[in-house]
């Protein structure tokens, strides 16, 4: 595993910590993450690509790693970051040189550099995006209604973990077959 793919992984694992130590922060820390993250003025791609640059600047490992990750899951090219890591280089100097290799780092880690044709399917699969972003950020909101009800049932931590991880298996396995139904319903598959 690569130093990038870690501080990925080791920021996932401590949000959860934390939204155990302050759960109401969290939750207002998701919420107004979520407000930024939507379509406006700028697209999240954009957004993702903005909050790169401002890792880079900031000097901070985990950021560069979950918002290059992100950028890549909205679409975002290899050159769009690469130049959103040099306009963070332009406005922080030298030091922002030296992290704007994470961002590079990032890239050959979160995906395979090399491989145009991988990345055009990417590319390709994405500009369906607009209604993926939709029903994504749909589900999320179900996540965080479940999350909600979890915790008015549980008042416990580890049950609140324990609850919650069974209903996202549960529901997932049921959502997977729904969703295969469905398409073969349609003929789609």
């Amino acid at each position: 595993m690569g130093i990038m793919s870690a501080r990925f992984e080791e920021v996932e694992a401590n949000i959860l910590k934390i939204s155990r130590i302050s759960p109401d922060q969290m939750e207002a820390w998701d919420h107004f993450s979520s407000l930024n993250s939507v379509e406006g003025a700028l697209s999240p791609r954009q957004k993702e690509l903005t909050a790169i640059a401002l890792s880079i600047c900031a000097r901070c490992e985990w950021c560069i790693a979950a918002h290059v990750k992100m950028a890549l899951q909205l679409g975002a090219t290899n050159q769009e970051i690469v130049e959103a890591a040099w306009m963070a280089v332009l406005m922080g100097g030298g030091p922002a040189l030296m992290f704007a290799q994470r961002a590079i780092q990032a890239l050959e880690e979160f995906q395979d550099v090399g491989d145009e044709e991988q990345i055009k399917r990417a590319q390709a699969q994405l500009a369906i995006d607009s209604e993926y972003k939709k029903l994504y950020w749909q589900l999320l909101d179900y996540v965080k209604y479940i999350c909600n009800e979890v915790e008015e049932i549980c008042h416990e931590s580890a049950a609140r973990v324990k609850l919650a991880h069974n209903i996202a298996e549960n529901d997932g396995r049921v959502l997977a077959r729904l969703v295969s139904k469905e398409c073969e319903r349609r003929n789609w598959i």
